[in-house]
Formats: structure tokens, sequence, C-alpha cells
């Protein structure tokens, strides 16, 4: 069982119908009918601690060795803690904070106190391949409120902490959050989730797993909707503009509008060295509290996205040589059956119907990318490789009802109403294309028997930005049979998205083809304790400086925000994290991180990040075969941006509560989010300093909710 279970976790099921692939599917099964008999929910701390990790160099190596600050969510994780969405997964990971807030209530993922408006320092990739838009930078999942990426198909998560650009390239800034889907040999048979929570959240989900000839297959079917928490706005900007010119348009108070729905289709088929994944997600989300900040009840933004990738990967290929090549294409798209109110109807007393706009665009991305791994040398290790990647913004309409003067921050109505002006330069965003190039080579040198060194280089070529160059240096020194120690150097670089770039026409963003690149320095100490089998404390220090750092900066005399390089942005914080084994049938999990994150010349806090946060996640089987767990977070106030003058947002506490009962083939499970009610809010930007629009006060977050989700097995 253990065999089994190592190997679904380490994701070393490169099996080929040449090997004993037969053996491992038996063993697998008669894994499975044994779980009501050994009472496994969680994996114990000695089988966690050996769980490898491959994010970091590309080659698997154990937690506790690998030359980054990484951590592991493991399925057995995600059930336990009853999670639904990515975003719940996330939440215990120390240094990472999941942000509901900013443009339509998208969740974002602030690594280490690094905050912008859209987010774009935290690379996401599924299975190694980049999710980036090149539209806003992140990972293109801002549209909705979920990702819709079901967790039941999630065999693990890891997670890397600081810059990753020289294995991953630019994007990977602030760290690296990696998806692995399960694969056909992690599932013999099927599974089929149904689930209901407050809201109206119905959930469904569907895998199946087979062979079809010499090929294994699995395929996954998920939907899910809800009607959302929509907590109550008391005040948006349209307030403020009521206020200034005397008018009543405004929706507020009045609910964000949080409603969603997903679906979700992806398949995987492995036929000896070669690996084809497919996927397509179509969501639907309202604009929470407006794509402008105003209210604007009903309106909603679809969003598509479809994803192929093809894998090839042959280990010993020659003597000493492991080589993988893999292609990929994403497309994605937002297409608007309807208008959009950016203004609500009555908006500076000229708007009968409100500012309306009809925003859309397509968009494109396919890489390529080539690496192999040379054994011959007694202690090194040596990753060579390179790529290509082209991204195209394309297929970019718009129509508005009003017009932007040159000096005149108020829009005015347009002529004859909504009209179409997509290919003139009042369009939201021009049609663009980017290219790179790169090229890296990296060394896993085992300088004694207690000492490695990785280094790494990679240069990436874009066609719009020129050359840049990403070193990284880590040191992994076994300090004593119980302690492991590190040292880590890394830089990193992200070219401007699109939008930073080239966003026109609109009343509050503007963008600024004259930026340049942000870059990154980090410097990074880890170390690893272990002083008995069932003990495991990790604590980290770092600091990091960030050079030409892009934010959305007002105009002096407008009411336009334009993107521009701010300046030097420096950070240092400590993260530590602790497992502990209280018995067979009790795990113990606890962190806590503190960072602060300021501009370096005038001291001031980049703000809309909390400074500590802490979680504590309990997993008990106080019966056979049932399981209880409660999760503790707090989370510390959050610092405002310099120039706004409200008091910290006030920070929060929060338990979540998982019960499960485990039968042979299923299991049952009611989750409990939030059961104090805590007032959680996030913070928005300032009336002096908002990026998009002001919110006066923050953005009220989803308070008690539960859900019921039943699964069976077969």
């Amino acid at each position: 069982m253990k065999k089994c279970k190592e190997t679904l976790l380490r994701g070393k099921g490169k099996m080929h119908m040449n090997r004993s692939w037969i053996g491992y599917i038996l063993l697998c099964t008669a894994t499975q009918q044994a779980i009501a008999e050994e009472d496994l929910f969680a994996l114990p701390l000695e089988e966690l601690s050996r769980l490898e990790v491959s994010i970091a160099t590309g080659t698997p190596k154990p937690i506790t060795s690998a030359p980054a600050i990484a951590s592991v969510i493991t399925a057995h994780d995600i059930e336990a803690m009853g999670a639904q969405d990515l975003d719940t997964v996330l939440e215990m990971v120390p240094g990472l904070h999941v942000s509901h807030g900013g443009f339509i209530y998208a969740s974002r993922y602030f690594m280490r106190g690094i905050v912008s408006t859209y987010n774009p320092h935290t690379l996401v990739l599924i299975n190694g391949i980049p999710q980036t838009s090149l539209f806003t930078g992140d990972r293109g999942e801002r549209l909705v409120a979920m990702t819709g990426l079901p967790v039941q198909m999630i065999e693990r998560v890891e997670i890397i902490r600081g810059p990753g650009s020289a294995v991953y390239g630019a994007d990977a800034f602030a760290g690296v959050i990696n998806i692995i889907t399960k694969r056909p040999e992690d599932m013999q048979g099927g599974q089929a989730t149904l689930a209901y929570g407050s809201f109206n959240t119905p959930k469904a989900s569907l895998q199946q797993a087979g062979s079809i000839g010499p090929v294994r297959a699995l395929i996954s079917l998920s939907y899910a909707s809800s009607d959302g928490d929509d907590p109550v706005i008391n005040a948006d900007y349209q307030s403020s503009l009521d206020a200034l010119l005397g008018t009543t348009a405004s929706y507020a108070p009045g609910p964000a509008n949080l409603a969603w729905k997903n679906f979700d289709a992806r398949t995987d088929f492995v036929w000896s060295d070669f690996r084809l994944r497919m996927s397509h997600r179509r969501s639907e989300g309202e604009t929470a509290q407006g794509i402008n900040e105003s209210l604007d009840p009903g309106a909603r933004f679809p969003h598509h996205r479809s994803n192929v990738d093809l894998t090839w990967s042959a280990p010993d290929i020659r003597q000493n040589w492991d080589v993988e090549s893999q292609i990929s294409y994403l497309y994605s798209d937002f297409r608007n059956p309807t208008s959009i109110r950016q203004f609500p109807p009555g908006a500076f007393g000229q708007f009968p119907e409100g500012v309306l706009q009809t925003p859309e665009l397509s968009e494109e991305n396919a890489r390529i990318h080539l690496t192999a791994l040379y054994k011959g040398w007694k202690e090194h290790q040596v990753r060579i490789g390179g790529g290509y990647y082209w991204g195209d913004i394309f297929k970019t309409t718009d129509a508005v009802n009003y017009v932007l003067l040159p000096g005149n921050p108020v829009p005015q109505p347009r002529p004859g109403g909504l009209q179409d002006v997509s290919d003139s330069p009042e369009a939201f965003l021009p049609e663009n294309q980017r290219t790179n190039s790169h090229v890296f080579v990296q060394d896993e040198w085992q300088m004694a028997t207690d000492w490695t060194l990785t280094a790494g280089l990679r240069h990436d070529h874009y066609s719009d930005f020129g050359g840049a160059t990403n070193p990284r240096l880590a040191v992994v020194w076994s300090t004593s049979p119980t302690l492991t120690t590190k040292l880590l150097y890394g830089e990193a670089f992200r070219a401007p998205a699109f939008f930073e770039l080239y966003a026109t026409n609109n009343p509050v963003a503007l963008g600024n083809p004259d930026l340049e690149p942000e870059k990154l320095e980090s410097l990074e100490a880890g170390f690893s304790w272990r002083p008995h089998e069932s003990w495991t404390w990790d604590i980290n220090f770092y600091h990091f400086h960030i050079n030409d750092f892009i934010d959305f900066v007002s105009d002096p005399g407008n009411s336009t925000f334009t993107a521009r390089n701010t300046g030097t942005i420096e950070g240092t914080g400590l993260e530590t994290e602790l497992r502990h084994d209280w018995s067979s049938t009790l795990q113990i999990l606890a962190n806590y991180s503190h960072q602060q994150t300021r501009e370096e010349i005038t001291g001031a806090p980049l703000g809309l990040a909390p400074s500590a946060d802490a979680s504590l996640r309990m997993i008990w089987e106080f019966l056979p075969q049932w399981q209880l767990t409660p999760q503790f977070v707090w989370v510390s106030e959050s610092k405002r941006q310099a120039g706004d003058s409200r008091a910290p947002m006030d920070g929060y506490t929060t338990l979540d509560l998982t019960a499960r009962k485990l039968w042979p083939r299923g299991s049952l499970s009611l989750t409990g989010r939030n059961l104090f009610d805590a007032n959680v809010q996030e913070a928005s930007r300032g009336p002096e300093t908002s990026t998009v629009a002001p919110i006066p006060g923050d953005l009220p977050q989803a308070g008690r909710s539960l859900t019921l989700e039943a699964t069976l097995n077969w």
C-alpha cells in the first residue's frame, strides 16, 4: 500500500506498456479496497517528508532537499479540508494571502505582500503549463468568481515562494503555483461527486478512468453554479460622483452581484511515451461591484478557455540522457451578449441608459519547450533546454455610447448612442502580438556528501522588450541528520501586460506604452528541522527588491489612472510552518508569516495586503472511519497605501470545520466556512489612491456557509 501511495503522490506514473503496469493497477485497486480497514485519512509525517517536488528544478526531489522554499498540498489534504475550489486549498500556505477584491471580486494571490491592481506577479501553472493571460498578465481567471477547475481532479499542488524566472521565465516573479491533475494511472474506475451549499450552490463532477487498447484514458466533467453571497456595498464610485455633481444615479447601498456558473471538461490520454491532455472551460460571472466599481445589477462576463498539450517523454533515450518535449496551445475569450454599464443610468446627468460599453477580445497562446537532462557526470546533473512562445490578442471589438474629449475627464454622450468603435483609436485595446524565445542551463552539483549547489541561468528574448537574463543559485546543506539549511538567490523579470501597455478610451484606467519591465532580486534563508519522526519545523527568512514596479497612478486634475513605473519596492519577512503527528489519529499543521512590503525611498507601505497571518488545522480521526478537520485562519490588519488617509483595515479570525465519513466505496462530508460569521473584508483602493475606481469602504466577503458533499467510487 505504501508503495502505491508513494507512487501516486510522487507522480512517478511514467509506466510504459513494457513495464509492470498491470501489477500496479492491481496494487492500487487493492489499496482502494483496504482504505476502510486501515483508517487512513491523512498522510503520516513520515510519508509526507518523502514527498517529492519537481517545480523547483524540473527534477523530482524531496521537499526538504529541494533548492527552493516549497509547499505541497496533496489530494488527501484537499479532501480533509472539504475544499470546493482552489482558493480554499491555498489559504493554508504561509506567505500567500488569497484575496477576493479589486476588479469584480476576482480571486487574487498575494505572495509575500506583493500587491498590484491585477495581481500578475504569481505564475500559475496547470501540469507545468503557464496559464498567464497576455491581456492582464495574471492567470486569466479574473473574469469569474472561481477557477472552474474541479478539485476532484487535483492530485497535488506544488508552491514555491520566491522568484522562479530562471526555470520558468517571466511572470515567475513572486512565486509559482503548479496544479498537477490526476492521471489515468492515479484512478482506477470512476468517481462521482455531488454537492450542495449555501447561496444555492449546486456542484456535480464525474471522473472515469480506463484503457482503450494500449491507451490509458481519464475523462472528467464538472458543473457548478451559485447565486453568490452578494454582500452589501454601502457606497461606490457613483456615490462619490453623485455627491460631486448633485445626481442620484448610484445603486448603492446595494449588493455586490457575485452569481457565477462554470462548466469544465478535460481528458488525459497516455500511450507509450506520449501524453495528450485537453480541456475546455466555460464560465460566466456577474460583475460584483461593477467593472468601474459602480454597481451594475445583472451584468455578466462570459469567459471561455480551451487548452491542449502534447508531451513526449523519453527517459534514458540514450545512455545518461533523458529528453522531454512539450507543445501546448491555449485559447481564451470573453464575448458579451449585452452591453455592460461602466456607470449607471443618470450618471453625469446625461446618460439615461448609463455609460455603456461592450468590450470583447480573443486571445491565443502557443508554446514549445524542449529539455534534456545529462546524468553522465558523477557529481553533476545538467539540464539544458529552450523554447518558443507566441501570443496574440485578436478579434478585439468594442461598442460605446460615450466620447472622451481631451482635457475633459467626464464622458460625453456620443451622437447616435451606442456605436461600434472596434477598428478605431477609441477601442479599449488594439490587437497585438508578442513572441519570446528562451534558452537555459542548470547544474545540480553534489559538492560534498551533505552539500548541493544548484545554479541556473535563463535568457529570454522578447519581441517588444529585448533580452532578459535571470540567474538562480541555491545551496542546500544537510547540516545535521535532523537539520537542513538552504541559502537561495534569484532574479526575476516581468514584462508588462497588454492592458498595462495599451488600454485606451477608458474613463478610469489607461495603459502606457513607455513602461519598463519589472525586475526583482531576492535573497532567502530556510531551515528545516526534524527532531523526531513525528515533528517537522520549517522557518524561512527573505528580502527582496523590485525595480520599476508597475501600478496605476492618478493623473493630476483628471479622474483617470495611468500605468506607470512607480519606483523601487523592498520587502522583508519570515514564514514558519510546524507539522506534528500527535498520534496515529491526530495530525496538526500550524503556520505563521509576517511581511513588510514598502516603497524603498519613502518607506510608505505598499498596502492592501495584511502584514501577518496565521493558520491552524487539525485532522482528527475521532472514530473509525470518521474524520473531523477544524481550521482556524487569523489575518492581521492591512495598512493603506501612501496617500490613503483611512485607518488600517481591521483583521479577522475565521473557523472552518469539516466532518467526513468514509466508506469503502465513497464518502460523505459536511463543511462549514466562517462558522462564526466573522466580518471579513478585503481592502479597497481608497478615494485618494484608487487605481480603478474608489470604493470608500472596504469589500465585504462571504459570511457563514455550509456545503454537503457525497462521493461514490467504483
